[in-house]
């Protein structure tokens, strides 16, 4: 009886530490889990890449549509983010309207190849009428540029470019779908 009792008490501390650890709305891991990776204080040895997205119209969303609508753009941009990016990559909502992926053992061009991947995949999924459109600025960094860096300090340098690239699209009117890196 105590092994029964145990072994249920096992699966839900396991449970709840998924729910601590997976937003609710997309199934990725959220921002609890997001930070849980950048603390790791290690420096990055193989090359990695960090890419930060925040999608531009979740506001226009929630305003004309309601927040329904903006809560389906924000479960359609994760299913996109996870439809490109593969399964052995992290991928997580960072907060509200922003996420990012962690590519590990890559170079810049397979960063820039995806990249493009992910805005082709874009634009066939806005293609649909029915689709609430899909549009996103994004900064990217590659460790291979930064010589010794955590992934904190590659995901800052990643935030930093996304920034730059959202300004330039207020600015344009216009996203810039390759995103920023220098």
């Amino acid at each position: 009886m105590q092994t029964l009792t145990a072994m249920k008490m096992a699966m839900k501390n396991k449970l709840l530490e998924q729910r601590a650890y997976t937003d609710a709305h997309t199934g990725l891991p959220n921002k609890g889990a997001c930070e849980a990776l950048l603390r790791d204080q290690d420096t990055i040895v193989e090359p990695t890449a960090c890419i930060m997205f925040d999608l531009n119209n979740l506001k226009t969303a929630n305003d004309t549509m309601g927040h329904s609508a903006g809560d389906r753009l924000i479960m359609d941009f994760a299913r996109l983010l996870r439809s490109v990016i593969p399964d052995k990559h992290f991928v997580g909502r960072y907060g509200g309207d922003e996420f990012m992926a962690v590519i590990y053992h890559t170079g810049k061009t397979e960063i820039e190849e995806l990249l493009q991947s992910l805005c082709r995949e874009k634009d066939r999924l806005n293609s649909n009428e029915d689709q609430i459109q899909i549009d996103y600025a994004c900064g990217w960094a590659h460790s291979t540029d930064e010589g010794t860096c955590t992934l904190q300090m590659l995901l800052d340098k990643a935030d930093s470019y996304m920034y730059e690239n959202k300004q330039l699209c207020k600015k344009r009117n216009l996203c810039s779908r390759q995103g920023t890196q220098k």
